[in-house]
């Protein structure tokens, strides 16, 4: 657990957010350049205490420099597991001190944290659960893709027009302004197109495309063979109907359905009835 946490801190830059947020802000409003959304919101709300590093995490900072300097062709990932070893053949006296500093600013920072969500607005607190949860959407779609990457996913083949950008693509290495007038000009080309000129790039489209489809047809067979049904698009898993149902259709048992509210009664109004002779 200590050495995943650890690794996804030394792939990724997020132990630098606090000080990107804060020079991105200077910097922004010093060269009076446009402020995106995220930094807006980053000026409305009181800027969060940053949450104290764990004992583990505070003794691989401390020694990954070192570490680094002794392997310098060792990766990222590599370097993680010689801190995990390090820490585990570590006297319990060292690891020791490290969980007092780390109990001493947990209490600092519970307090500072205490006062932060304090001074939020309702609003400003919406906003955060709301970036919380793109977050949180973003990661998911992340490991989602991963998964797929490794379950050897086919990937679906790109239609005639990209086919023919791709081919027709004349300067690679552009700036995204000068790319995105290039691409503007190959649209252009591609509409002026006749029928019979687009027809071999489309041909190539539709070929990979029935190629594609048996592949998937295989694979989502194999993950569904492997129990991996997470994997598949649910709208090409061809389950089979379960027995309820399909005696339902028979007419053995009624479908289960959501029953209506039931319709309030209607009063008779008094001038409506009448009297018998």
């Amino acid at each position: 657990m200590q050495f995943n946490t650890l690794a996804r801190l030394l792939c990724s830059p997020r132990l630098l957010l606090s000080s990107w947020q804060t020079g991105q802000l200077a910097s922004a409003q010093c060269s009076g350049l446009h402020i995106t959304t995220s930094l807006n919101f980053a000026e409305a709300v009181p800027l969060k205490p940053k949450r104290p590093m764990n004992a583990y995490i505070r003794y691989v900072q401390g020694v990954r420099s070192s570490l680094a300097s002794a392997n310098p062709k060792a990766t990222p990932m590599e370097i993680a597991k010689l801190a995990a070893v390090k820490w585990q053949s570590l006297d319990q006296t060292s690891k020791t001190k490290y969980e007092e500093e780390y109990k001493r600013e947990q209490a600092v920072w519970l307090q500072k944290n205490a006062k932060y969500l304090s001074q939020l607005t309702d609003a400003q607190k919406e906003e955060i659960k709301l970036e919380r949860q793109q977050r949180n959407e973003g990661k998911i779609k992340r490991e989602q893709k991963r998964l797929l990457k490794e379950l050897g996913r086919p990937k679906r083949p790109i239609n005639g027009y990209l086919r023919f950008c791709q081919q027709n693509k004349p300067v690679l290495g552009l700036s995204k302004q000068d790319n995105k007038m290039q691409m503007k000009n190959l649209g252009l080309q591609w509409r002026q197109l006749t029928d019979a000129e687009k027809e071999p790039y489309n041909k190539e489209a539709e070929a990979d495309m029935k190629r594609y489809q048996e592949e998937m047809k295989k694979w989502e067979d194999k993950m569904l063979s492997t129990e991996n049904v997470e994997a598949v698009r649910k709208k090409n898993v061809l389950l089979p109907p379960s027995p309820a149902s399909s005696m339902a259709k028979k007419g053995g048992i009624p479908m289960p359905r959501i029953n209506p509210a039931p319709a309030q009664k209607q009063k008779k109004s008094p001038t409506s009835t009448t009297t018998r002779p």
